[in-house]
């Protein structure tokens, strides 16, 4: 419990929240291993993603375990901020499978680089059965390739912090997914709650 308060403590300081906040908005894991939300405000004050912004998240994997995820929002942050950033550029494959690009390509350069890093994703090899990917699987591809190339070309391990993509992947449970996600409308009730006492 001391590892976890502790852990609170730093991020709110790193990234100017407040402490209440944040207790509440990991409240939605209660009964949950204390180590996965130390893992995740760990990585939240090593990359400055705020959780309460959607950059940083908790996914549960296919083996059960709860692990930190980078959302979108957050690699988008994570690329933006980055010193040696020099933009950006996507790029998609004339042929199509069902009106879907078979393939999508991110490139990212960077000033201290000679040559961009070049990431190609296939569609087949990372869709998946997630409600998302059948809903609009153009965007989750985009997404996917933008991750992975941003981890290379920003050096963040899959270990320090997993895609959402990558677990989806995993779980290929929708089910999961939407059972541990917070209702924004009872998140905003328990804030109003909170600060009128």
């Amino acid at each position: 419990m001391k590892a976890l308060q502790t852990a609170i403590s730093q991020t709110c300081q790193i990234l100017g929240l407040d402490t209440e906040e944040l207790q509440l908005w990991l409240d939605q894991y209660l009964g949950l291993p204390m180590y996965p939300q130390v893992q995740l405000l760990r990585l939240a004050n090593k990359y400055q993603l705020d959780p309460l912004s959607d950059e940083i998240s908790l996914l549960q994997g296919q083996d059960g375990n709860y692990l930190p995820f980078i959302t979108i929002d957050g690699w988008s942050k994570l690329i933006n901020h980055h010193p040696q950033y020099a933009g950006m550029s996507l790029r998609d494959s004339i042929e199509l499978i069902d009106n879907i690009p078979t393939w999508m390509e991110c490139t990212i350069y960077r000033n201290d680089r000679i040559l961009p890093i070049v990431i190609k994703e296939y569609f087949e090899e990372v869709k998946t059965d997630h409600p998302s990917w059948q809903q609009m699987p153009r965007r989750m591809l985009r997404h996917r390739v933008i991750q992975q190339c941003a981890r290379l070309a920003l050096g963040i391990s899959a270990n320090e912090g997993i895609s959402k993509s990558d677990l989806m992947k995993q779980t290929n449970n929708p089910e999961q997914e939407s059972s541990i996600k917070i209702q924004p409308k009872k998140r905003m009730d328990q804030l109003k709650e909170k600060l009128s006492t």
